[in-house]
């Protein structure tokens, strides 16, 4: 019987450190205390091309556009913190403005989006007063290496 090492440790990264930016002028600037960030969760449409005489009896798909999804995460609100005002102005703005976010992991992958932001805030009676923040994701995720992503 084969024995199992139970002396391995795990070579994973934890979130914290996680470091989220909206891009205003040439500069990104962070956006102060954000919690648990989801997402982009990336997926692919299909068309359905199955016909009288696909295999076994099995549908037949193709893919067509991929979407990139959103981006949620809440903040603790920090009344003046410039990144979390910027995301306020362009929400305010009408139209909502599209607007370049980076997202930086602590095992050093960096992301680029440009996204149309929207927020909601949360009072609770015992808790911190927070914003929710979501980034709808028009166009890929890039890799910061790439940038080949239009400005927003």
């Amino acid at each position: 019987m084969d024995r199992i090492d139970i002396t391995h440790e795990s070579q994973g990264v934890v979130g914290l450190g996680t470091i989220i930016s909206i891009k205003e002028d040439e500069d990104f600037i962070r956006i102060s205390e954000p919690t648990d960030i989801t997402g982009p969760l990336i997926s692919q449409e299909y068309v359905d091309f199955t016909h009288m005489q696909s295999k076994a009896g099995y549908k037949e798909q193709k893919p067509t556009w991929k979407s990139s999804g959103t981006i949620s995460f809440q903040v603790h609100r920090v009344n003046g913190d410039p990144g979390q005002e910027a995301v306020i102005k362009a929400t305010n703005a009408i139209p909502t403005e599209l607007r370049r976010f980076k997202v930086e992991y602590p095992d050093n992958s960096v992301f680029l989006v440009s996204a149309y932001p929207s927020y909601s805030f949360t009072a609770p009676i015992s808790g911190a007063f927070d914003m929710a923040i979501t980034l709808t994701i028009s166009g890929p995720v890039v890799n910061e290496d790439t940038e080949d992503i239009e400005e927003g």
